[in-house]
């Protein structure tokens, strides 16, 4: 019997692509002497590129400098006219004193770009991690992980892949990647910390590709099966008592439940097979799923024998919801620190960890941004790895219980579609066996910098089992702040918090500034950084302009009016809030109305022959707060129907009734009839009764026809507002309507202009 196909989790969104290979960026600035610097036996000492005058020939100026012993190596012609070579100190003397050659440059090294840490490794604190150890030094993390996959690029130069094993044909040794799913999960675990193109969380961990899908993405149980029983059959060489592998990832799923007996009850193969490998001692990680609904639903995801992993949304890499959105994946743009809007949930989750728009290998020597849950659980799966390091014994139990536990809750729960909030990943939080660490809780502030303050922030000790050693502490801070301990020791096991109280004075400028903690503990050394972004940029909001709102009804002596305002900016850091407050008749400001961030308009009933003022404000995510935008005093005045600043055009008749503004409207029913005013103000609206004889009419603004307005209505609507416009400065305008019409309803009736001045 054949059996359902298995899909990749998405088989994880392409977001977008970068370049393959070495990405070459000159230095920004040249050398002040030549560059002598050495990479990979190219050299730059004794060079210099050689840069004319403008209207020197090139060809002359080379015949001239070969005259000299010069052997030019490369002629440029277009964006600079000159030429390179290398150069002695005389033909640099005779060079320079030349009237056609405008300067000598020293040539300079130039090599591929640095290495990028991705967001996803850096929200987990992987560059804090004493075991990882992320410096651009390759120092490879002793443990051999299997990727349960697509397979993985073998050639890929920032990837330590040391083998694998081919289930989805019969060629067994054809595990290479022919989907770059597979390679970009591996990247994601432990990619190189060389120095270039991105380092995984356990960089330069032992990759094994363990292909059980065809490049298509898809494969079959009993290739996954297949796979699962190569894994169990690989023994550690150096104690065959033990397992290969320390950790297992898997990105894949398929429709099914857990039968909480292992797949005994329910007849699931796969089932059986994992809880094999993990009763073997190899711990697995799954990916939760990318369908937005509860992973129970999901295989292996459901299963309580694997660590399952849920997605977060992190835009900078960093706690506190303070990046914005960034790139747009899955139908919409990413929200910092929430829960990513495709990512399975529920009780079976065990950890969140950033899978929107992560950054690793893809086949051919490039990179990619993918987004999935496939992108969240390979960063666990290299967690598990650096806990085993040091930990071969540690059961896949132990393995998660101490992953829960190293976890922290600085994301945004309430974005969490269960009641079930699991933490997110920490792996500054995992200490080789006999060792220690310091975390910083919530490690990233920011505060405002004119204003200043005092933060407190939690520094914990991170001991390993067998750690109880006294940890001595200190601490340093960057000028302006000052920075104390509360407790200058951590004493024993059970002593494992201590605070650093930091205060900012008043005025401090804008920027980044880090707090150093140093511990020592038995002759171990180990630091944490706080870094304290200072914020002292003010928002800038624009003047607030009003309108008159348009469907509502005017009541002779008072309207409806609103006022607009364009989101402020700011350079630091988002908008927070908004304050408004009007003043009447000149008086003083009225109590302050206090809005979100997202709210750009306030609303207020206006009496007809007082004057308004409105000022609005906005506050920063620091708490700095913009200037009071301050909208020029504003009076409104009433053209009624008989008005004498009306000019009307055609056969108008009068209407009396109680209902009409003024108690009178002006109303024809001939095609081309007109009424209009010439005005000087900021607004101005239409008022006119809507029914069921009323029909339509064109509104001119300044000799252009703007709008049809339509009056009909099957019951009778006195002083509507029908028309509204709208500017940001007073100016003098001229307002027409003229009347359509209309079959069967011709009648438009004025009943009255109102200006705001």
């Amino acid at each position: 019997m054949r059996v359902a196909p298995l899909a990749l989790l998405l088989t994880a969104l392409l977001v977008a692509p970068l370049a393959a290979g070495p990405v070459e960026a000159a230095s920004p600035h040249p050398a002040p002497a030549p560059n002598t610097t050495h990479g990979h036996g190219l050299s730059a000492a004794g060079r210099w590129i050689v840069v004319l005058r403008s209207g020197a020939s090139v060809d002359r100026e080379q015949t001239r400098a070969r005259g000299l012993g010069v052997a030019v190596d490369r002629t440029f012609r277009s964006v600079v006219h000159g030429y390179a070579a290398k150069l002695d100190g005389a033909q640099v003397a005779a060079l320079r004193s030349d009237p056609n050659v405008s300067e000598l440059v020293p040539d300079a090294l130039v090599t591929m770009e640095a290495q990028t840490t991705p967001h996803g490794v850096r929200r987990v604190f992987g560059q804090r991690s004493p075991i990882a150890l992320i410096d651009g030094v390759d120092q490879r993390v002793d443990a051999d992980v299997a990727i349960v996959d697509t397979g993985i690029d073998p050639k890929h130069p920032d990837l330590n892949v040391v083998g694998g094993y081919n289930c989805s044909t019969s060629n067994h040794a054809a595990w290479s990647d022919g989907n770059g799913h597979g390679t970009h999960v591996a990247g994601i675990v432990g990619a190189l910390d060389n120095g270039f193109g991105v380092v995984g969380v356990a960089p330069g961990v032992r990759l094994w590709a363990v292909r059980i899908l065809n490049s298509s993405g898809s494969g079959l149980i009993s290739w996954y099966v297949c796979g699962l029983d190569w894994i169990a059959a690989q023994r550690d060489p150096a104690d065959p008592t033990r397992p290969l592998f320390e950790a297992v990832n898997m990105s894949v799923a398929k429709p099914g439940k857990d039968d909480h007996d292992c797949g005994l009850a329910n007849h699931d193969v796969l089932h059986r097979a994992i809880c094999r490998l993990v009763g073997s001692g190899v711990t697995v990680v799954a990916a939760a799923g990318n369908n937005h609904f509860s992973a129970s639903r999901l295989i292996p995801a459901s299963y309580n024998e694997v660590i399952t992993v849920s997605a977060l949304a992190d835009t900078d890499g960093r706690p506190g919801g303070i990046g914005g959105r960034a790139c747009f994946s899955w139908g919409g743009y990413d929200i910092d620190d929430t829960f990513a809007n495709f990512s399975n949930f529920g009780r079976d989750v065990d950890l969140i960890a950033p899978g929107k728009c992560i950054l690793s290998t893809v086949p051919g020597n490039g990179y990619a941004l993918l987004s999935g849950t496939s992108m969240a659980a390979p960063l666990v799966t290299g967690a598990a790895a650096l806990y085993k390091s040091s930990r071969p014994l540690a059961t896949p139990a132990q393995v998660k219980a101490a992953l829960m536990s190293a976890g922290n809750h600085g994301w945004k729960q309430s974005t969490d579609p269960d009641p079930y909030h699991e933490p997110l990943l920490d792996v500054s939080h995992i200490v080789n066996l006999g060792d220690y660490a310091l975390a910083a809780v919530s490690p990233t502030r920011v505060i405002n910098g004119n204003a200043g303050g005092s933060i407190r922030v939690a520094v914990d000790g991170i001991r390993a089992e067998d750690f109880p050693d006294p940890i001595a502490l200190s601490i340093g801070a960057d000028a302006p702040l000052g920075a104390t301990l509360t407790d200058g020791t951590l004493a024993g096991p059970d002593d494992l918090r201590t605070n650093v109280d930091v205060t900012v004075p008043p005025g401090t400028a804008s920027g980044t500034y880090r707090v150093t903690v140093t511990g020592n503990g038995n002759g171990k050394v180990r630091i944490v950084r706080i870094a304290i972004h200072v914020d002292a940029d003010r928002p800038h909001v624009q003047i607030p302009f009003l309108g008159i709102r348009s469907g509502t009804t005017f009541q002779t002596t008072s309207y409806l009016a609103r006022a607009t305002w364009n989101a402020a900016t700011d350079p630091t850091s988002r908008i927070t809030a908004y304050q408004a407050q009007w003043r009447i008749d000149g008086g003083g400001w009225g109590s302050t109305v206090s809005l979100g961030a997202s709210t750009h308009a306030i609303g207020r009933r206006l009496g007809v022959g007082h004057a308004y003022a409105l000022r609005v404000r906005a506050r920063d995510a620091a708490g700095n707060w913009s200037a009071w935008a301050v909208a020029d005093g504003f009076r409104t005045t009433v053209a009624q129907d008989g008005s004498s600043t009306l000019r009307k055009a055609g056969h108008w008749r009068v209407s009396r009734s109680a209902s009409w503004s003024g108690h009178t409207t002006r109303f024809a029913t001939a095609a081309g009839a007109s009424i209009s005013r010439t005005f000087t103000g900021r607004a101005v609206a239409i008022v006119a009764p809507r029914g069921p004889h009323r029909g339509s009419a064109a509104v001119w603004i300044d000799g252009v026809r703007v709008r049809t307005i339509q009056l009909h209505a099957a019951g009778l609507h006195a002083r509507r507002i029908v028309f509204t416009r709208t500017w940001r400065t007073a100016a003098t305008h001229t307002i027409r309507v003229v009347v359509a019409g209309t079959p069967h309803h011709p009648r438009v009736d004025v009943d009255a202009i109102v200006i705001l001045r």
